[in-house]
């Protein structure tokens, strides 16, 4: 009989953190005799893929119940007739036993003290999150209690951990680094063929620069936009293209269309939405251009060496920067986007290097394979689940 085991997340969007979940779950699932159930605060394009691995709860404190919220007057958003209902935590889930509870980005760690009382078993939080994330969004994740709950931490790069130890005083020894990781081979295959997507996008016979991410501050879309000013500032008689895949909120799309209008950039830089298989964009690219201000360690930059595509990046970012070499990508410093277009340049005007630091990069990403890395973090979780040495468990 299998040891029980619950995954908590966010949400199930096409995101980093859930689609690194994801992976993790669909190798449980796999390769151990774990029973899985998974718990989430909201679902997603990805929902149905946990169902088929696990069962799944949906759950978020605080919410009103359906009956409770019609009430609400759309003027004062006021209960009129009684006080608030709210729903509860799922009876049937609270009634299992686990033996592990994992606990998937710094959103959902508020939640540890509950369930280490109601399961009373160690849990472990897999942190994605660095210094402006945490801040901005999530500012009571590492609250004196949460803390005092959670067994151990994973942090997805060495930046996450040098964080968490650093800004929160957990202890190193309490933080494991463990990479995020990717299906290689899936990624690595598009299922439409190079050609017929830069037709849609009208981009055939131009050398590509792409980003990729949900469009905004932190993603660095307003930098990508300057790149493309300074590479056609700088060498204006061009056959350059760049593209964006990734999510735009309609504020985010106004911005980049403002942006690209007054820079003169029309029909230069292409934003192509959300994609659920952005694989068959990645693979037109001829660099990857990541231009985030803060990443812990996005997919996207796995995905693009996965395909042979160089990766330009920023210093002092996150954890891309701590293995891009020069034999695979080029590191700029933070913000630095007149030297990143002088990069590009260089790129585009010596296509065969180029090449080969792609197939470089196609190489130097196997160890993020999810085979590489899911076993050996999941043996660290294992550990926990099998602990009778009870100074593990707070």
């Amino acid at each position: 009989m299998g040891k029980n085991i619950l995954f908590v997340a966010h949400d199930a969007e096409l995101m980093g953190a859930p689609m690194v979940l994801l992976h993790l779950v669909k190798w449980v699932k796999l390769n151990t005799d774990y029973n899985i159930t998974i718990l989430l605060k909201a679902g997603g394009p990805l929902q149905s893929e946990f169902e088929a691995a696990g069962k799944v709860y949906y759950w978020r404190e605080g919410l009103l119940s359906p009956s409770i919220s019609s009430r609400i007057t759309s003027k004062w958003k006021k209960i009129v007739d009684k006080p608030p209902v709210y729903i509860p935590f799922p009876k049937e889930l609270q009634a299992e036993k686990f033996s592990v509870v994992y606990i998937n980005t710094a959103d959902v760690t508020p939640w540890a003290p509950m369930l280490k009382k109601m399961y009373n078993c160690p849990v472990i939080a897999h942190i994605h999150e660095l210094t402006y994330s945490i801040k901005a969004y999530f500012p009571k994740a590492f609250d004196d209690e949460n803390i005092a709950t959670i067994d151990h931490y994973i942090a997805a790069s060495k930046s996450v951990a040098d964080n968490l130890v650093s800004s929160y005083n957990l202890p190193e020894e309490n933080v494991s680094v463990f990479n995020e990781f990717i299906p290689i081979d899936q990624i690595s295959k598009p299922t439409i063929a190079s050609a017929i997507i830069k037709e849609e996008l009208g981009i055939a016979g131009k050398f590509i620069i792409g980003g990729s991410g949900q469009a905004g501050w932190r993603k660095g879309t307003d930098l990508f936009i300057q790149l493309a000013y300074w590479v056609n500032k700088k060498l204006p008689d061009n056959n350059i293209a760049f593209v964006w895949v990734g999510y735009q909120s309609d504020e985010a799309a106004a911005q980049a269309e403002y942006d690209i209008s007054k820079s003169g950039l029309q029909g230069k830089v292409i934003f192509t939405g959300s994609k659920k298989e952005p694989q068959n964009y990645f693979q037109t690219f001829d660099v990857f251009a990541l231009t985030s201000r803060e990443d812990p360690f996005p997919l996207v930059s796995l995905e693009a060496m996965a395909l042979k595509k160089p990766v330009f990046c920023f210093k002092d970012t996150g954890g891309i920067p701590e293995i891009i070499t020069s034999n695979i990508g080029e590191v700029f410093n933070y913000g630095d986007v007149e030297a990143m277009a002088d990069g590009i340049i260089k790129a585009y005007q010596h296509p065969e290097d180029t090449l080969q630091k792609g197939k470089n990069a196609g190489v130097a990403v196997q160890k993020y394979d999810v085979s590489m890395i899911a076993p050996q973090l999941f043996k660290l979780v294992n550990q926990y689940a099998h602990a009778t040495n009870k100074s593990l468990i707070k």
